[in-house]
């Protein structure tokens, strides 16, 4: 009986709840769609900006190479003492003259200190060598021609650099030889090596660089088949 009443309760409650139900106050969407669609915005603009940064770090490349007018073109005259044959003993000092042109192709490259680090001379000297007596004696003109690579050290930010050369070339010597009132021309080539070390000044002529005074003392020593000739001598020029 317990049982029957229980279940013709329910019967009669079941619609009641339903109804209440279906009564219930639709809840108001506070926006929660809002919140996925502003995070998913946010994380697309802070992938724009990576793309951004990463494009704008590939793009970047060093600007010393426009800063600098200078391309590294110039030339100097060369003026000292040699000493022809020095290896032998003959430290007879000669003046020695000498025209040289200078490029400066580190600055083929973008970064700073490389373009300030190699450069290359194509040079000419000449020396001339007396011996002998009024009756006997002899008369050498040397001229060297040499293609020489160097490598230069900077002192800090000054401009001012030790270097050090190796370079080839030949030897023209132009030999007359006297014997009373006979005189003989004698003249040949010879394959020439070439090493020394120096210190070379570059200081700007102009504001930005373009012109610049270059000042130089070195020593340098040049192999000319058994014969060792030592050279001391100072050059000023200009570079562009």
């Amino acid at each position: 009986m317990k049982r029957l009443v229980l279940a013709v309760i329910f019967a009669l409650a079941a619609p009641a709840f339903a109804q209440s139900d279906d009564d219930a106050p639709i809840p108001y969407d506070e926006g929660g769609d809002e919140i996925p669609q502003k995070k998913k915005r946010s994380k697309a603009r802070a992938a724009e900006i990576r793309e951004e940064d990463e494009e704008e770090a590939q793009g970047e490349k060093p600007l010393s190479n426009l800063d600098d007018p200078n391309v590294g073109l110039g030339g100097d005259i060369m003026a000292g003492l040699s000493l022809p044959d020095s290896s032998r003993g003959a430290l007879v000092p000669r003046f020695v003259f000498g025209i040289r042109f200078t490029w400066e192709w580190g600055r083929l490259f973008t970064d700073e200190f490389i373009r300030e680090l190699f450069f290359m001379d194509i040079t000419w000297t000449w020396t001339s060598i007396k011996d002998g007596t009024t009756t006997v004696n002899e008369v050498t003109n040397l001229h060297n021609l040499t293609l020489a690579p160097a490598v230069g050290i900077p002192f800090g930010s000054l401009p001012v650099a030790f270097y050090g050369q190796v370079g080839i070339g030949f030897d023209y010597a132009d030999t007359l030889l006297t014997i009373d009132a006979n005189k003989t021309r004698l003249g040949g080539a010879k394959f020439l090596f070439q090493y020394g070390v120096g210190i070379r000044a570059r200081p700007a002529l102009t504001k930005d660089g373009m012109v610049r005074l270059t000042i130089r003392v070195e020593a340098t020593r040049f192999v000319r088949g058994y014969m060792h000739d030592m050279y001391f001598a100072g050059a000023l020029g200009l570079i562009f």
